[in-house]
């Protein structure tokens, strides 16, 4: 069935918008969970500094050179890398069995959440016309964003009273899924042939 740019347009948006949601859960959702994580994997208080610590610190230090790349190979494709990796390390953060493996797979999955954020305003800027458009479609991202932050304690809480502690992150692995579908059949591939190369002392430096 073909799609009108418009139908495309609200995928497209709803993609970025199910990416942002994401992104907003894994820092909100977990805090609620240490407690029980600390007891089922014998952690103690700086393991669970680290399994928050691991996302953020991944999530942030990785934009500068994510930006970089999405301009170089395409948003599109990076944009699905970062959500590929995202889904894996899900699926693994709510497999793990010890405190070393999820504060491990919580930095990759940090690495992928970085990825997306930058990916997400990049593809928003291209895929939506200068102006009201682009400003409805940055409008819905935000508060969607927004959502995923500040309901993040009330949705942890909701997937540990009626499941377990591992749904927290597995949830993850479907809502990716969806996403994906979303993206491939809606958002536009875009480059920049001007983009610079990397500056990898800033990287290293961040």
């Amino acid at each position: 069935m073909l799609l009108y740019p418009s139908n495309k347009n609200i995928i497209a948006l709803a993609a970025i918008c199910l990416s942002a949601l994401m992104f907003g859960l894994e820092i909100s959702s977990v805090p609620v969970i240490l407690p029980t994580l600390e007891k089922i994997l014998h952690g103690n208080l700086k393991d669970m500094q680290w399994i928050m610590n691991a996302y953020t610190i991944a999530s942030t230090t990785v934009l500068m050179a994510v930006g970089t790349l999405a301009d170089r190979f395409g948003r599109r494709r990076i944009f699905i890398i970062s959500l590929v990796l995202f889904g894996i390390t899900s699926l693994i953060c709510g497999l793990a069995q010890s405190s070393t493996i999820l504060i491990i797979s919580r930095f990759l999955q940090g690495v992928g959440a970085g990825a997306m954020l930058i990916c997400q305003i990049a593809i928003l800027s291209y895929q939506f016309k200068e102006g009201k458009e682009r400003s409805k479609a940055f409008g819905a991202w935000g508060i969607v964003f927004g959502i995923g932050l500040g309901f993040g304690p009330i949705i942890g809480g909701l997937i540990m009273a009626v499941s377990s502690w591992h749904w927290v992150f597995l949830v993850h692995v479907p809502l990716t899924i969806l996403t994906l579908l979303f993206v491939l059949g809606s958002v536009q591939e875009s480059s920049d042939p001007q983009a610079k190369k990397l500056d990898i002392i800033g990287i290293v430096t961040l």
